[in-house]
């Protein structure tokens, strides 16, 4: 193992890992038991009695903040453990990541053909439960994002955070998970940690989705040893999802 609680380097990095580790993953955790506010306790009343000028400002404000903690935490404070822990260049870096340009094609096609499965999955599960008598508010969280956030916004959002995700989850985290526990180990803990991830919204079969997403996610990062087929299958998943929505809104 290359940590060295020795090294103030190296404690340092700890420190921003485990930072990221608690607003991702434990924050959320701790909102869904009330212990943080959640996003449905939200008056969103308060919101919308904003001026146009006023919404527009907080919408930007807001979209500037969440996109930058979710790089800083997911993607630049991993980058530096391994710059400062494992003592990795760039490209070595983008290699223990699986950022690879090489086999680019079959990640795509293979991000897409996820993309399908995730849908087909998802769609199986929500079925199920809608027949069981489950609200289908119950299993989605755009009607949460749409309380912040405009179409372009939420766009934007499910155009860039996908890849930070990715990175952390079945990049970063994966990557230290493997080496110690394999890839079964692996697809399993970080999908469960994806799924906790996203507990904020207070809906459990949300989360329940969310990891069996993040087994499909992990296992074509084994297949391909590409992350750009996470990638692609995750942004593709969001951004049809949220079409799909605004689409099946506009006909109602």
């Amino acid at each position: 193992m290359d940590f060295n609680i020795k090294k103030p380097l190296h404690i340092l990095a700890l420190l921003m890992i485990i930072a990221s580790f608690f607003v991702i993953i434990i924050v959320p955790i701790l909102s869904f038991f009330e212990v943080f506010p959640s996003a449905e306790s939200v008056d969103t009343q308060e919101i919308q009695d904003l001026s146009s000028n006023a919404k527009l400002i907080f919408e930007i404000t807001l979209l500037v903040v969440q996109l930058s903690f979710v790089i800083v935490l997911m993607v630049f404070f991993p980058m530096l453990w391994y710059l400062m822990v494992n003592e990795c260049n760039f490209k070595e870096i983008l290699s223990r990541l699986k950022l690879k340009l090489k086999g680019f094609n079959m990640a795509f096609l293979w991000g897409v053909l996820a993309a399908v499965l995730m849908f087909a999955l998802v769609f199986v599960f929500e079925i199920i439960l809608i027949m069981l008598g489950v609200h289908s508010e119950e299993l989605g969280n755009i009607q949460d994002i749409e309380t912040y956030f405009s179409p372009v916004s939420i766009l934007i959002i499910l155009a860039v955070q996908p890849m930070a995700e990715e990175i952390f989850f079945r990049g970063f985290l994966f990557d230290k998970i493997r080496s110690f526990g394999g890839d079964y180990i692996a697809i399993v803990s970080t999908a469960v940690l994806f799924g906790l991830a996203h507990m904020s919204y207070s809906k459990p079969y949300l989360v329940v989705s969310i990891i069996m997403m993040g087994v499909v996610l992990g296992c074509i990062v084994v297949k391909t040893k590409n992350l750009y087929s996470a990638i692609i299958a995750h942004t593709t998943f969001n951004v049809t999802s949220f079409i799909l929505y605004i689409l099946a809104k506009s006909l109602m």
